[in-house]
């Protein structure tokens, strides 16, 4: 068992520097500056981008590529959580498909031909079920370690409360900008979703760091 919870971590160790090397160099090859603040990360993956219409196919297909590694790698954990006896199997095991299938989708570019409400759709569901996928992680870390809150709070504990609560707030912010920006297209809206949409992937991958095999 302790084995099997080693690959798995391994494999969400893999995944988070994937991902980080994804985004760096399709920001490399970008031919035009990107806009942190003002570009969501799926225009990396078009086939042109989005202010001047340049050729962007090197950027496009190093999005496409490290998306479809991190979907192989979210099937590889889902199924090693299914086959194993770990509590919360299935929950995690389908949480990790979700992001599978998620990131797949997110692997088309989203100006190719009509299928940017696929691309859109994994999005959402990638950004989302990682998300999910995190908090129920660090939620359960936090009741195995503090069954009963210590009447000295030492540092760890404040830790993981701090954990607990920002993975939670990130992804709750993002949902309450991101649905209305795509219903009334509000820049305002549009600006806070983009920015929380890097947040919520960012304090993912550092919460992943964190992770005892306790946890896995």
């Amino acid at each position: 068992m302790k084995r099997l919870r080693r690959t798995i971590r391994y494999l969400y160790l893999l995944f988070c520097p994937i991902l980080v090397l994804t985004v760096g160099l399709a920001i490399y090859f970008l031919p035009e500056p990107y806009r942190f603040f003002q570009d969501y990360l799926s225009e990396l993956g078009a086939q042109l981008s989005v202010d001047n219409l340049f050729d962007n196919q090197i950027s496009s297909v190093i999005f496409s590529v490290g998306f479809g590694l991190c979907a192989l790698i979210s099937i590889i954990i889902s199924i090693l959580y299914v086959a194993s006896d770990f509590r919360y199997k299935y929950l995690k095991g389908s949480l990790n498909l979700i992001i599978a299938f998620g990131a797949s989708l997110v692997a088309i570019p989203q100006d190719k031909g009509n299928l940017l409400v696929l691309h859109t759709i994994g999005a959402a569901l990638f950004v989302a079920a990682f998300g999910i996928l995190n908090f129920t992680d660090q939620l359960l870390r936090f009741v195995r370690k503090r069954q009963e809150i210590p009447e000295e709070k030492k540092f760890d504990y404040y830790l993981d409360t701090t954990i607990v609560v920002v993975v939670f707030v990130v992804i709750f912010l993002l949902i309450i900008f991101f649905i209305p920006s795509e219903i009334t297209k509000n820049p305002t809206l549009i600006l806070l979703s983009i920015i929380f949409q890097k947040l919520v992937l960012i304090v993912d991958c550092l919460a992943l760091l964190v992770l005892d095999l306790d946890d896995i």
